[in-house]
């Protein structure tokens, strides 16, 4: 018999990331300017080319974040970043689901249309399926962070079939493979992945350390192109990003 290594996560192809929480000093993600800059060179090193920074938008944790606040900080953060990191950066956010979240809001997209939202860990927000349709009917896409990361969860695994009937798209956060969540949640991983269920991959990378951690795993051979191609479908921007436009208004230092 033949035993296959396992191949680690750093060496699959990772080019757009929809979740991460690089934006510094703005909820529980980098801290300050300087670990922002070295994570987004790491990111560079490793091949990627379009990142989306999805701070939290939730009311009673973080009052301060809105749409407005996080576009003035998003703008200052990419003015100061150095001219040899290349890659397209975006601003969206990740947003609480609760009844405080409504589909007539300003968003922070992921792409043209996506709301990236994201429930308790504790207890699930009864009206999901409601906001769910709401932003549908609105023209906007829903795409439910980490839904292996809601342990209540599995035990009632088909209610994950009515949320992406309802029209909700999933995706799976990188460090759950390493099945840091415990029992419950591999359970809901492996089902959700063995029934084609997640759309998109995504680091929610909060720190230096757990960007290392995450690049550590191994995987499968056999999980290891299913989880590829997750990781590979976010190429959802064909515009010049917002930096790019900030460039251009800068003046030529010729």
């Amino acid at each position: 018999m033949i035993f296959r290594k396992k191949i680690k996560l750093s060496d699959l192809s990772f080019s757009c990331d929809i979740h991460s929480h690089i934006l510094p000093g703005v909820d529980d993600g980098f801290l300050n300017m300087k670990e922002s800059i070295e994570m987004l060179q790491l990111y560079q090193k490793n091949g990627m080319k379009q990142l989306v920074l999805t701070p939290h938008i939730d009311p009673g944790t973080y009052p301060r974040n809105n749409e407005d606040f996080l576009n003035d900080r998003f703008k200052s953060f990419v003015e100061e970043i150095p001219a040899n990191i290349n890659m397209d950066l975006y601003l969206g956010a990740e947003y609480m689901c609760d009844e405080k979240l409504k589909a007539d809001k300003p968003f922070l997209f992921i792409g043209k249309t996506g709301v990236l939202i994201e429930m308790s860990y504790f207890y699930q927000y009864p009206y999901l399926k409601e906001t769910i349709f709401a932003l549908v009917s609105a023209g906007f896409q829903p795409i439910l962070a980490h839904p292996e990361r809601y342990t209540y969860l599995a035990r009632k695994l088909g209610a994950f079939e009515k949320f992406i009937d309802t029209g909700c798209l999933f995706q799976l956060n990188l460090l759950s493979l390493s099945g840091i969540y415990g029992k419950r949640s591999k359970i809901i991983l492996h089902y959700l992945l063995d029934h084609d269920m997640y759309r998109y991959a995504g680091s929610d990378v909060h720190s230096l350390r757990q960007y290392k951690r995450i690049s550590d795993i191994k995987v499968s051979h056999k999980l290891a192109g299913k989880i590829e191609e997750l990781m590979e479908n976010c190429l959802l921007y064909t515009s010049p990003s917002p930096r790019d436009r900030t460039r251009s208004r800068m003046p030529s230092s010729a």
